[in-house]
């Protein structure tokens, strides 16, 4: 059996180091697992352990480079390369900032079709797994596996300690969105066991460390690879001041959950909106009478949204409360608005009245209120608030959800489990 991976950082290298120990303790077959990285940190985790591994982004920066004449050629030519509609791959990434050229985009694109068309011909895989289903790296080794009908898979972590694992996407992709909710009362509920508290994997700091310095030094030059610029600016992006963020005791209050800014959910899976201020603005214009608006930053952007978002909250005495869990928060909110969070699907199993603005995977009508057009906004937040969940319906696509693409486990465990149920699928897909 033959596996590449493409990874991003250290913690899912090493996830992916474990899938091929499982594989190779369960099978005696020769088994081949080499992994693609995106970052340095996910490069060197793999090499110092002495496996098979590549920077890939690096390797088509290069690439890119020294094919930079061939490759103009054709850009401005033709709209496919190697059978590949490649100027549809690159958006994620000119949606990150403007700073970023578009041109260097094309080239890396190109250097992508060449390497993975290169690697798979050689290699003919018998499966790719990749970390998500976005990012230009990623979606072009996608494209061109499934051109040579190579079987993909993709791995995300997911909501109560589990990885989701399915063979359509990840976020809105994923393929339990497609399924229709049939009522279905014989059932065990797993998901109790799912939640149980487990030791999480210390990471070196140096990895992640090495993969900052990079960015700091050479995200503004022509000198770093031009899908990774931008798109991790929260490692070190200055914390805003005057943030009016307090827990108090709150009473009939709508919560509104945000979510990392540079993020695919917010950039590809966001139709309606284009940033955290323009989804606060309309909740709070459009907010039912009597009730309060609460905001809930996400935890790795406290203090890191623009500064347009402060002000409106300063303006219009908005409370931001980062400090009562969320539990508490769930279960007293009248409300839960999300764009796409996974909160959103916590909240439904607590079996709140969620109102969804975005594209999730979630985003079922017996599930919660799905915002088509903003204009349906204040008429969808009323109705909500006087909405009584079909537990029945919620239920069932909890047990669905739980007994098809979430595996048991965190990526980021200590000891890993999902890694052992990955290995036993491939081996049972051979």
């Amino acid at each position: 059996m033959k596996v590449i991976c493409l990874s991003t950082l250290d913690k899912f290298s090493r996830f992916y180091l474990d899938i091929e120990r499982q594989l190779k303790a369960k099978n005696n077959s020769k088994i081949s697992l080499k992994v693609y990285s995106l970052y340095v940190s996910g490069f060197l985790y793999t090499f110092l352990r002495l496996k098979p591994s590549t920077w890939v982004t690096a390797k088509a920066w290069i690439l890119a480079k020294r094919k930079r004449k061939h490759y103009v050629k054709i850009i401005s030519s033709q709209d496919h390369y190697k059978s590949i509609e490649f100027h549809k791959y690159y958006k994620f990434h000119t949606a990150l900032s403007n700073k970023i050229s578009t041109t260097s985009l094309q080239l890396q694109t190109l250097a992508y079709i060449d390497i993975f068309d290169a690697q798979f011909t050689t290699e003919q895989p018998n499966y790719l797994i990749t970390i998500g289903d976005s990012r230009l790296c990623i979606e072009i080794a996608i494209a061109v596996a499934k051109s040579k009908n190579i079987k993909v898979f993709y791995i995300e972590q997911g909501p109560f300690n589990t990885t989701f694992f399915d063979d359509k996407g990840v976020n809105a992709n994923i393929s339990i969105r497609k399924k229709t909710i049939t009522i279905n009362t014989d059932y065990t509920d797993y998901s109790d066991s799912y939640r149980t508290n487990t030791k999480k994997y210390k990471r070196s700091p140096i990895y992640r460390g090495l993969d900052i310095v990079l960015m700091t030094l050479f995200e503004n030059t022509s000198l770093y690879p031009p899908d990774l610029k931008y798109s991790d600016l929260n490692s070190y992006k200055p914390k805003a001041s005057n943030i009016n963020d307090k827990h108090t005791q709150h009473q009939n209050f709508v919560l509104l959950i945000l979510q990392v800014p540079l993020d695919v959910n917010m950039i590809n899976h966001s139709p309606n909106y284009k940033s955290h201020t323009e989804i606060l603005k309309d909740v709070y214009t459009n907010l039912p009478n009597k009730v309060k608006l609460i905001v809930r930053e996400h935890p790795l952007y406290k203090n890191k949204y623009d500064s347009s978002l402060y002000q409106f909250i300063n303006s219009n005495n908005i409370q931001i409360d980062n400090e009562m869990s969320l539990n508490t928060a769930l279960d007293t909110a009248k409300i839960v608005l999300v764009n796409n969070s996974t909160v959103g699907i916590e909240a439904i199993f607590k079996y709140k009245p969620v109102v969804v603005l975005g594209n999730a995977f979630y985003d079922h009508k017996d599930l919660c209120f799905k915002v088509e057009d903003k204009k349906e906004l204040s008429k969808l937040l009323e109705k909500a608030l006087n909405h009584e969940p079909n537990k029945l319906k919620i239920d069932t696509f909890k047990n669905e959800l739980f007994n098809t693409v979430l595996l048991q486990g965190a990526i980021t465990d200590k000891n890993l489990k999902s890694s052992k149920t990955i290995a036993n699928q491939l081996l049972a897909n051979e």
